[in-house]
């Protein structure tokens, strides 16, 4: 079973359980919702969720009650269960057989360019659960399959200054680095995400992304060329993690790089995803200018309120996820009187 997962749908059924919240990575506190807690106090909550063997359980230390998530979910919302159930069973398939379709990899990718200095780095795969880098990864619950095509730096500086020897970064810092493929598997850049942690109290003065171009041929990045099927469905979002949370789905550096469609795309089906921010105006002149295109593009329901697809997994399962997405894509005049709608959120 995959920790995400679970630790997802804990965070969705939380909605309903009451003083919920987590008291730590992997520890999740509230009043039972089997017994219903004491009854004299209605501030003591002593249902506690937590991870064992890379799954959660619940615990009751007020009726006794423990069990697995299924059976929890299948105690207080069956229809999240079937969700849960549904999510679990397409996991596995991936981790049997998706790493070979899905991204025509084996194993990790065998880089025909650059390979000596992604060597340097440390896969998230060859890292301890324990480690910050993999906390972090888990914490945004970025799904397990994708670990292989992430890494992990002390020192990005040093990387991004031999990946681009025009560079001009100075400084220690450690960060999560996304490297960038083109459709034949060679690097052609990468990204470095801080390190930083859902609720830290101190914020860290510095760029939460950095993005290095290692290949000045080609106009703009996209991140995941190499694993997508250009002859179904496209979805375009603009951050590389927001694409681990659809299938067949890629990621522009940058919103405006739509202005170059990578060869790869040329005749593909495109549905564009921009963030859910309709008071920014810098997205909704991309969505507009979209639209203008001739483009596909989702505009979200008013019901969504999250700002982007890993904010609204933690909330929603990928399924039900696509379904949105599918649901809310339009074109043409459709589209412009529902950006229309859209902004007036």
């Amino acid at each position: 079973m995959s920790s995400y997962i679970d630790k997802k749908f804990i965070n969705m059924i939380s909605s309903i359980l009451v003083n919920f919240k987590w008291k730590k990575e992997d520890l999740a506190n509230c009043r039972c919702p089997i017994c219903g807690d004491s009854q004299k106090n209605k501030i003591k909550s002593r249902g506690y969720f937590y991870c064992k063997d890379n799954s959660y359980f619940y615990k009751c230390h007020n009726c006794g009650v423990g069990m697995n998530l299924y059976n929890f979910l299948k105690e207080v919302s069956p229809s999240l269960c079937k969700e849960y159930s549904l999510e679990q069973f397409q996991d596995k398939r991936e981790e049997k057989s998706g790493s070979e379709d899905l991204f025509k990899f084996k194993e990790k990718p065998k880089f025909k360019r650059k390979d000596k200095l992604l060597n340097e780095l440390v896969c998230l795969n060859d890292l301890p659960s324990d480690h910050h880098a993999v906390k972090f990864a888990n914490m945004r619950i970025i799904p397990k399959q994708y670990f292989k095509f992430l890494y992990y730096t002390d020192d990005f500086t040093s990387f991004a200054n031999k990946l681009d020897e025009d560079n001009t970064l100075f400084g220690k810092e450690e960060r999560l680095v996304i490297p960038f493929f083109n459709s034949h598997g060679d690097v052609v850049g990468a990204q470095g995400r801080v390190l930083t942690m859902a609720g830290e109290v101190k914020a860290r003065e510095t760029l939460r992304y950095i993005t290095i171009k290692g290949d000045k041929s080609i106009d703009s990045l996209w991140y995941g060329l190499w694993r997508i099927n250009p002859n179904k469905r496209v979805y375009v979002v603009e951050g590389p993690i927001d694409s681990f949370f659809i299938e067949n789905c890629v990621a522009m550096v940058g919103a405006s790089s739509y202005k170059s469609i990578p060869s790869r795309l040329i005749n593909s089906e495109l549905v564009f995803i921009m963030d859910n921010e309709p008071r920014n105006e810098q997205v909704a002149s991309y969505n507009e200018e979209l639209i203008k295109l001739g483009y596909k593009v989702c505009i979200w329901p008013s019901e969504m309120k999250d700002k982007d697809l890993n904010d609204m997994s933690y909330r929603t399962s990928t399924r039900k996820l696509k379904k949105i997405i599918d649901k809310n894509t339009v074109e043409g005049l459709e589209a412009q009187l529902k950006f229309r709608q859209w902004r007036k959120v």
